[in-house]
């Protein structure tokens, strides 16, 4: 027993920890979109890691300064290697520029760091001071990327998050003012497999009775079991394939209008859309290929489309829909609905995010359900890639009233915003060609003539 403990201490011992560093740069390589962001956690250690991460993967392309808002965050400390203790806070209280204060880390590409300087933050006057906004807005001008680390306690946290285009929360703390729309993801610690020369595999002992065994009789019950379950999927394929024509009445099941959910049959993948004349234009006005199917509008787009959302609910009616809209739509990013075919009857999703990979929507539906608006369990991420494309080249400024101008006529419109700093406006999310087709005749509405289906690209505006 005492050498097996002592056995088992040192694979623990040798069992390698989480590389935090090496999860902010997987993280880090699909920000390029992003000119500044808070990376917000409640150890320094792993705070700082993780933006240093970041700032390695970016650095390659651009120019990136991370800075430190803790007391101290030895990763980004450890970067600095200059005797002046000047640093952040210097600079926004006695006005040091932010050239005398940013030090190059060598062999790191367009790498800075910033420290936080002669005296701990007063965060209280530190994050709302404006002066955030415009160093933002000076990093968005050149095309470079500012990255904070700060501490998730730290009063105020709203403030300076809302001067960025978003957090990024380390670890499973989030802070109770901040909107579920400003986190751009979420950085968390997973099990890390051991070693392989320290798995220990027992072998299985062979049952008394299998050694006993012929082979030839072990064969024999297989290849029955085999026919059984051949014959069993063929008689399940009879039974229920006449069904199928009789639609959801013969089903024998109905959406439960009661609680909003959606029953178990699926329905069958071509039954959205019905074909039409060859390159014509559907009854709503959109563009279709020669199989009647909408036609998306910029294909060279597909590899970077923002295709990944979160499904919250579905409701059996527009209305219902588009009240659960109106009331999520402040903690929402990219709040839309799309209909769906549930065994004839239409149904509505309220889907919110759009994102280029899977773990930006991950993280969207875990901060959801810790502020419970999703309960445990609820919500799913799905990949929606198409959508309508309303209007392209808006203004900023403009897109504010324009998205309640929208909404005011209940039509899920939504932002995203551009490379360029414009942004489209978009209505739905769409699974699949055949999907977007259900929603293609409720763009009749005055103002929206013609309505074309794209790849949905940008970032939540």
């Amino acid at each position: 027993m005492t050498e097996a403990g002592g056995t088992e201490g040192r694979a623990d011992a040798r069992r390698p920890a989480f590389d935090w560093e090496s999860a902010g740069r997987e993280l880090g390589a699909s920000l390029g979109a992003y000119h500044a962001l808070v990376v917000i956690g409640n150890d320094p250690v792993v705070t700082g890691r993780v933006a240093v991460g970041i700032a390695r993967a970016q650095a390659t392309t651009r120019r990136v300064a991370v800075g430190d808002l803790f007391a101290e965050s030895p990763p980004i400390q450890d970067l600095v290697h200059s005797d002046d203790p000047h640093g952040l806070v210097d600079s926004f209280l006695y006005g040091v520029s932010l050239s005398r204060i940013a030090y190059h880390v060598p062999d790191a590409g367009e790498m800075f760091v910033m420290p936080s300087g002669t005296e701990p933050p007063e965060y209280e006057e530190l994050f709302p001071n404006p002066r955030w906004h415009r160093l933002a807005a000076g990093f968005r001008e050149v095309g470079a990327l500012l990255v904070l680390a700060a501490p998730v306690s730290a009063p105020h946290i709203e403030d300076l998050v809302a001067a960025t285009d978003g957090a990024v929360l380390v670890g499973e703390a989030v802070p109770r003012r901040l909107p579920v729309s400003s986190v751009i993801s979420t950085v968390r610690e997973v099990a890390v497999k051991p070693p392989e020369d320290l798995i220990v595999s027992p072998t299985p002992e062979e049952p008394a009775a299998a050694r006993g065994r012929p082979r030839w009789l072990v064969a024999a019950l297989l290849g029955l079991v085999v026919l059984f379950l051949v014959v069993a999927a063929a008689a399940a394929w009879l039974a229920y394939r006449p069904m199928a024509r009789g639609g959801p009445a013969a089903l024998g099941v109905k959406p439960d209008t009661a609680r909003h959910t959606l029953p178990a049959v699926t329905p069958s993948p071509g039954a959205a859309a019905a074909p039409r004349d060859s390159l014509s234009r559907s009854d709503s006005g959109v563009a279709t290929d020669t199989l009647g199917v909408l036609r998306v509008t910029n294909p060279q787009d597909s590899l970077q489309s923002a295709a990944y959302s979160v499904v919250l609910v579905a409701d059996n009616t527009q209305e219902g829909a588009i009240l659960k809209l109106q009331q999520d739509r402040a903690i929402l990013p990219a709040a839309t609905f799309a209909p769906i075919l549930v065994q004839g009857t239409r149904w509505y999703k309220l889907i919110g995010g759009a994102y280029v990979n899977r773990v930006q929507a991950d993280s969207l539906l875990v901060t959801l359900r810790q502020r419970a608006v999703l309960k445990a369990g609820e919500g799913t991420v799905v990949r929606a890639p198409y959508a309508f494309l309303i209007e392209s080249g808006v203004r900023p400024d403009a897109v504010p009233g324009m998205l309640q101008g929208y909404q005011d006529h209940g039509i899920p419109v939504y932002a995203l915003r551009q490379a360029d700093g414009t942004a489209w406006l978009l209505a739905g999310a769409f699974e699949s060609l055949d999907q977007s087709s259900l929603y293609a005749e409720s763009l009749r509405a005055p103002g929206l003539e013609k309505p074309v289906l794209v790849f949905r690209k940008g970032r939540p505006f």
